[in-house]
């Protein structure tokens, strides 16, 4: 897929009388080196020699320029909000200087009740059933999105060891503890912590348990693959110093291994998906991590005498994975330059093609349907709960239609920034799939059925929405030709998000100024 881009890209230029961009932007994937090592399975060993001899296609994964940031279309000149390079970078700086998670370590509200001192002890008041029944939580709504834990070693070895010997400053508990807090959606008021403020006992919910598995994790933590699942499970709640840590640690990992496990691969997916999402989103530095891809095997496809509820666990996540990955070549072919440039028909028909073929192969329990926006947001409106399996197939059609909003954004930059006579219908209709495309992939990612917290990518929902919302100030006279019947649904969204999360997403409190600042202008 990649070479058939790249000599697309090559034809297209040398016409013009240019080098070809894939020399520009990243080595040419047509040549290979004289070294690297011929495909393998995902059982097959790696040694120091041949995971170094992988030639690494710097940025090529995971561009330097994310262009699809949506600050960056401050920068358009249509914006009637103008920021300096320096105030465009306001998520990463808001990120590194947010507040630290307060350090309490009281009981939760259900244990706090019937005891006269609150001290660490409270750890022995947890009933077998509470232990169970937070466990069986997080495997029932988070778990099967991100596959961090081996459900049945969990179970087998991690649980059973804490129900007979209790807590203590094992493994065990520093895998145990970070679930509560994931959990703790499902039982907000119950898991509260006894000490928080009234407006914070919703987001505060399960705190102790993560500052505890934290403090261990301080004294247990060492340069391994069971380290990089602690930080993987403990950097959903506190997201990107503990993944950078964990993308490190499988950088230094992975040439000492003799033989990479099945398991080893998948840490090493879920920290890339993970990674991905910061780099686009914030902006942060990459860790490099996106160099290995090519040497490291995609997850294990699904053993077919398993589990059926597994196989479809499995299959989600090398969904991801694909898409991912062909988001992250869109990015390289389409934004990876110095100014936004409208892609070839012939580059953007091959990408296009390539996110159709990725829809084509879901197996048929996430196969999904196409309808129009104002179709969508009536299904979306009369829909209340959704079960997983639906969670699941809504966030692949969540990513679906953001690689087709990413795809089209620059017909969206021409068609703003030109008369209704310069822009052709085709450029016209490309414009509309970008948009229609953003506000579908944000209904279907679940922010009107799910709690904020449970959502795969929930600040990708957030800053599509930001996307949406500054380009709505920007079409002007255009609105009535490129905003969708139902596009009014974003409001709704944008307000639920805003009382969602706002009071601890600094990043979210400023967008939304922005976007404030944007309509009074």
């Amino acid at each position: 897929m990649e070479d058939k881009i790249d000599n697309l890209v090559a034809k297209t230029t040398a016409n013009q009388g240019v080098g070809p961009l894939s020399d520009r932007s990243h080595p040419s994937s047509t040549t290979q080196p004289p070294n690297t090592p011929d495909p393998v399975s995902p059982i097959s060993a790696f040694t120091p020699s041949r995971l170094g001899s992988v030639q690494i296609r710097q940025e090529l994964a995971i561009p330097e320029r994310h262009c699809t940031a949506p600050q960056h279309l401050l920068t358009w000149s249509c914006s009637p909000l103008t920021l300096s390079d320096r105030e465009l970078r306001y998520p990463f700086d808001l990120e590194i200087k947010q507040a630290r998670l307060r350090k309490t370590t009281a009981a939760p509200v259900c244990l706090s009740r019937n005891m006269s001192e609150v001290s660490s002890s409270w750890l022995s008041a947890i009933s077998l059933s509470q232990l169970r029944d937070l466990a069986n939580l997080y495997f029932t709504h988070f778990h099967p999105q991100c596959l961090i834990l081996d459900e049945d070693n969990f179970y087998h070895h991690h649980l059973s060891r804490i129900l007979r010997v209790g807590f203590d400053d094992s493994l065990s508990s520093c895998v145990y503890f970070p679930l509560v807090p994931l959990s703790r959606v499902r039982l907000m008021a119950e898991w509260a912590q006894s000490d928080s403020a009234t407006d914070m006992l919703e987001f505060e919910a399960g705190l102790s348990f993560f500052n505890l598995a934290c403090n261990i994790f301080r004294d247990v933590e060492d340069v391994s693959w069971e380290s990089v699942q602690r930080l993987l499970l403990i950097a959903v709640y506190d997201h990107w110093r503990f993944i950078s840590k964990a993308c490190l640690t499988v950088i230094i990992l992975l040439p000492l291994e003799e033989q990479l496990r099945a398991h080893h691969c998948q840490l090493y997916w879920i920290a890339y998906l993970q990674e991905s999402q910061i780099l686009v989103e914030f902006e942060f530095p990459s860790s490099g991590l996106s160099g290995l891809e090519s040497s490291v095997p995609l997850p294990l496809l699904p053993d077919p005498g398993i589990d059926p509820r597994q196989k479809e666990y499995q299959f989600f996540l090398l969904a991801l994975v694909s898409m991912r990955r062909l988001l992250n070549r869109i990015h390289s072919h389409l934004y990876n330059q110095e100014r936004l440039v409208t892609p070839t028909p012939s580059v953007l028909y091959e990408l296009n093609r390539q996110i159709e073929e990725w829809k084509q192969c879901l197996p048929s329990s996430f196969q999904f349907s196409d309808f129009i926006l104002s179709n969508e947001v009536r299904i979306a409106s009369q829909t209340d709960k959704r079960s997983m399996q639906e969670r699941l197939k809504g966030h692949l059609k969540a990513r679906y239609n953001a690689a087709k909003t990413i795809l089209y954004r620059p017909h969206v930059h021409r068609v703003i920034h030109s008369s209704r006579i310069d822009a052709s219908d085709y450029e016209v209709e490309c414009a509309k799939t970008a948009i229609a495309s953003a506000l579908i992939g944000i209904l279907h990612g679940g922010i009107m059925h799910e709690p904020f917290q449970l959502l795969l990518f929930p600040i990708n929902s957030w800053r599509t929405i930001q996307i949406q919302m500054i380009q709505r100030t920007e079409v002007s006279g255009l609105a009535a030709a490129l905003l969708p019947d139902g596009w009014e649904v974003i409001d709704r969204v944008q307000a639920i998000i805003v009382d969602a999360a706002s009071p601890f997403s600094p990043t979210i409190t400023r967008d939304y100024e922005i976007i404030q600042s944007l309509i009074e202008a």
